[in-house]
């Protein structure tokens, strides 16, 4: 049997705030066990709480922010060990054409999947005889109990408040002018603001700064990009780099590895593979 490859984690903090942005090549199944706090994802924040059931499509922008004590349940599995794991009547590869879901969860529903987690975190394998098919059919028996729950599952309403509502068109423009020159005297000039003005709602909604959010948006996009086949040199481009030296060492910087292996790398991967690079925490 062909080992599988994913990553669990039941983490816990006094406080949990993501330094940075964040996106990688694997899905993630988030499980708060506690509340409250915010996940922005894409050019959305929504809210973080228990008792919900969160998944983060493979290369979806996002950060999580929680106040007070947090603690979580954190699956990474990419989308060949999905397709590793499937069948032609059972095909677990839906879970990554998603951007992002959420769904809210019975007091039975997260109980039990507590419980699976928590056998998947029993069966690790250990190198010990049977351990290694163990631990694939705990995976199995938490992807069957999960996959059913997130087929009706949808975005749901994002958080709609004041701050928010002013940098939502910012967040577009932003989107749809990537491959331009963007500067914070363009964007605030855009939108008749100030500056200061700007850099404070973008900061007081998002938890981050205009530009981090820019040099992540082009990062994400390169990517994309090279996963394409497109050249290092073009990616860069038209991911709104206008020195190739910069975007090779703002890429590696972010990412931890250079434009060029990182398009090697996606050609190559396979159903048993490491799960790929994503953006350094």
């Amino acid at each position: 049997m062909t080992q599988i490859d994913f990553h669990l984690q039941l983490n816990h903090n006094d406080t949990w705030s993501m330094s940075r942005l964040h996106f990688h090549d694997y899905c993630e199944l988030l499980l708060p066990l506690t509340s409250p706090g915010n996940i922005f994802v894409n050019d959305q924040v929504y809210p973080l709480r228990r008792g919900t059931l969160y998944l983060i499509g493979e290369n979806t922008l996002h950060r999580t922010i929680a106040t007070g004590f947090h603690a979580r349940y954190v699956l990474h599995i990419g989308r060949g060990a999905l397709a590793a794991l499937s069948t032609p009547q059972t095909d677990f590869t839906q879970m990554a054409r998603a951007a992002f879901l959420r769904t809210d969860l019975s007091n039975e529903e997260m109980i039990s999947l507590i419980e699976h987690f928590q056998a998947l975190e029993r069966n690790k394998n250990d190198g010990s005889f049977g351990s290694d098919i163990h631990q694939t059919i705990a995976l199995l028996d938490l992807l069957l109990h999960v996959a059913p729950i997130l087929n009706t599952a949808t975005a749901g309403e994002p958080i709609r408040n004041k701050d928010f509502q002013r940098v939502a068109p910012i967040l577009d423009y932003i989107r749809d002018h990537l491959s331009e020159p963007l500067t914070l005297d363009l964007i605030a000039g855009q939108f008749f603001l100030s500056k200061h003005y700007l850099c404070r709602i973008f900061k007081s909604a998002t938890g981050f700064s205009v530009m981090e959010y820019i040099i992540y948006s082009r990062v994400l996009r390169a990517r994309q990009l090279l996963k394409e086949g497109v050249s290092v040199q073009q990616a860069g481009e038209l991911s709104g780099f206008s020195d190739n030296s910069h975007f090779i060492r703002t890429f590696g910087h972010l990412t931890g590895t250079s434009p060029g292996r990182y398009a090697r790398e996606h050609q190559g991967t396979d159903a048993t593979s490491p799960l790929g690079s994503g953006l350094k925490r």
